[in-house]
């Protein structure tokens, strides 16, 4: 992912699930890899849930101020995918400020593509850091609207 351009597109072509029903991480994490696979972007949807369990077995990816950003690295996938996914109530997601996560970003790339990976979750990351940002994802309904407020910072 070399420029705001790449981002914009991995971004629209994500799936997006505006009202999430986990109630735990697991159950979150679960759902998103779920959306991920209907849409045909995971060849094999369990061990795309075990890469990002293994990964969340290691270090919680719950971030701060309700953002979280669940990720693994799968020899099953040739490139990365992501789905956005919104709990306006939050869970706990074990996130570093302890308070409870309501925006999730889970991230499933290729072993081999590692770079595409940490610039996608960096992109996330900083355009996630913005209250007004995060604040507007909260509204949205569309995958594209998700887009448009991500490129806007």
């Amino acid at each position: 992912m070399d420029d705001q351009a790449d981002f914009e597109r991995e971004v629209r072509n994500s799936t997006f699930v505006p009202h999430l029903e986990g109630n735990t991480k697991e159950a979150v994490i679960a759902e998103l890899i779920d959306t991920l696979a209907r849409a045909g972007k995971l060849p094999d949807r369990d061990e795309a849930y075990r890469a990002v369990m293994e990964r969340e077995a290691t270090m919680s990816t719950g971030l701060e101020n309700g953002v979280a950003l669940p990720h693994g690295k799968s020899n099953t996938v040739p490139r990365l995918v992501a789905a956005f996914g919104l709990k306006r109530e939050g869970i706990d997601f074990k996130a570093l400020d302890g308070k409870p996560s309501n925006i999730f970003v889970l991230v499933v790339s290729a072993v081999t593509r590692a770079n595409e990976h940490l610039q996608f979750l960096a992109a996330v990351g900083r355009a996630l850091s913005c209250p007004a940002v995060r604040e507007k994802l909260l509204e949205t309904k569309r995958i594209d609207d998700v887009a448009d407020v991500l490129i806007e910072t």
